[in-house]
C-alpha cells in the first residue's frame, strides 16, 4: 500500500471516530472584565447535582470538553453575589457548542438546537394559523399533534421533558398522558414529572365542573350571619367566585385588578362573591378591612367545611375561581388568577 493510500485510510479513520464520538466541546466568550475568574459548569440529575466543572477565563476566552449529556440541561455560571452573575442553561450534546456569556446570552450549537429551532418555527407558523381562524380547535389539534412528535422524540432528554412540562396546562392536548406513559418508570418517579402528573390530573377534575350545577355551602359573613352561595346566584349575569385567604399573598396582591374588572363589567351583569378558606375569622375580618371589599364575602367556618370547600371544587392552591351563569350552571373553573379572568370576561360580553 503506498503512503498516499496509507494517509488517506489513516485521515478517513479518524475522520469516522470523530464522527461517531460522543464528546462535546464548549468554546466560550466573556468580557475580558472576568478574566482571571472562575466559569463553573453544572450538570443534573432531577433536582440533584451530577457534576461540577470549571475553567478559568484568560483573554476573555474559557473552554471545556466531556461527554454528551442530554438526560438534563446543564448550567454555565459566572460571578459572585454582589457582583455581576451571569448563568446561561443548554443542552451538552455532542460537537462544537460556542457560547457567549453575557446577561442575553448567545448560544450556537449542532444539530439538536438546529432542530429545535425548526420545531419553534413551525410551531409560530401554527400558532399564527390559529390566530387567523380565531381558535379553530381542527389549528390548535395540527399544533398539538406536531408538538406531539417532537416530544415523543426526545421525551427521554432534558429537551423533551422541558416541552412536556410546558405544556401541561393545556388540557385540550391529549397528548399528554400518551407521553407521560413513554417515559421510563425512574422518570415517572421525578418530583418534577409526577408534580406536573397531579397537576394535570387536578386540572383535568377541574374542568369536570364545567357545565354543571355550581356546589352549594352554607358560610358566614362578616356579622357572623349564615349565608349560602345559592343566595347570590340567579341574580347576576355572571358571578365570579373569588377563593382566598387572608395568608395569601397573591390572593391580596391581585385584588386592585379584581376590582377593576368588577367596575368595569358590573352594569353588564358580572357580580364578585369573595369566599375566604380562612378558618380564624379574626384573620379573614382583619384582612377585609384593609382591603375595603366592594362586593359581598362568605368564609368557612371550621377546617373541617374548608376540606369539604376544597374537595367539592378541586382546589389545591389559590388563589381560584369558578365562575357560574344565571342559571347556576358553572361555566368556567379554575380562573382564579386575574388574568385569566380578564380574557374571559373579554371574550365573553363581546358575544
Amino acid at each position: 500500500m503506498s503512503k498516499f493510500a496509507l494517509t488517506f485510510f489513516s485521515l478517513l479513520f479518524m475522520m469516522t471516530i470523530s464522527a461517531q464520538s460522543t464528546s462535546f466541546r464548549i468554546d466560550g466568550k466573556v468580557h475580558p472584565r472576568y478574566n482571571g475568574s472562575l466559569v463553573t459548569l453544572f450538570t443534573f440529575t432531577g433536582d440533584y447535582i451530577r457534576s461540577v466543572d470549571s475553567a478559568y477565563v484568560d483573554n476573555g476566552i474559557f473552554r471545556f470538553e466531556g461527554t454528551e449529556y442530554l438526560y438534563e440541561k446543564s448550567l454555565l455560571s459566572i460571578g459572585n453575589y454582589p457582583d455581576t452573575v451571569l448563568t446561561m442553561e443548554f443542552m451538552l450534546e455532542r460537537g462544537l457548542i460556542e457560547v457567549e456569556m453575557k446577561q442575553k446570552p448567545v448560544i450556537r450549537a449542532p444539530l439538536l438546537r438546529a432542530e429545535y429551532r425548526l420545531f419553534i418555527d413551525s410551531c409560530s407558523t401554527l400558532f399564527k394559523e390559529i390566530y387567523a381562524l380565531q381558535g379553530n380547535d381542527s389549528a390548535w389539534q395540527r399544533l398539538f399533534a406536531y408538538r406531539y412528535q417532537f416530544k415523543k422524540k426526545h421525551i427521554h432528554n432534558g429537551m423533551g421533558r422541558s416541552l412536556f412540562f410546558e405544556d401541561s396546562g393545556f388540557t385540550d392536548d391529549l397528548y399528554f398522558y400518551k407521553l407521560h406513559d413513554l417515559l421510563t418508570e425512574k422518570d415517572k418517579q421525578r418530583w418534577d414529572v409526577r408534580s406536573e402528573y397531579e397537576k394535570r390530573k387536578r386540572q383535568d377534575a377541574q374542568n369536570t365542573l364545567v357545565d354543571k350545577p355550581f356546589l352549594n355551602f352554607t358560610l358566614i359573613d362578616p356579622a357572623g350571619a349564615q349565608k349560602q352561595i345559592s343566595d347570590y346566584v340567579g341574580k347576576p349575569k355572571l358571578l365570579f367566585l373569588d377563593f382566598w385567604a387572608s395568608w395569601c399573598g397573591p390572593c391580596i396582591a391581585q385584588k386592585p385588578q379584581i376590582k377593576e374588572l368588577y367596575q368595569k363589567y358590573k352594569e353588564q351583569g358580572f357580580e364578585v362573591l369573595g369566599i375566604s378558606l380562612d378558618v380564624q375569622r379574626t384573620s379573614w375580618l382583619a384582612a377585609l378591612k384593609k382591603q375595603d371589599s366592594v362586593w359581598p364575602n362568605l368564609c368557612v367556618t371550621n377546617q373541617e367545611q374548608e376540606d369539604e370547600l376544597r374537595k367539592s371544587y378541586y382546589i389545591v392552591g389559590i388563589p381560584y375561581g369558578v365562575l357560574i351563569d344565571q342559571s347556576g350552571k358553572i361555566v368556567h373553573a379554575n380562573c382564579g388568577h386575574w388574568q385569566m379572568l380578564k380574557a374571559i370576561l373579554e371574550a365573553y360580553y363581546k358575544k
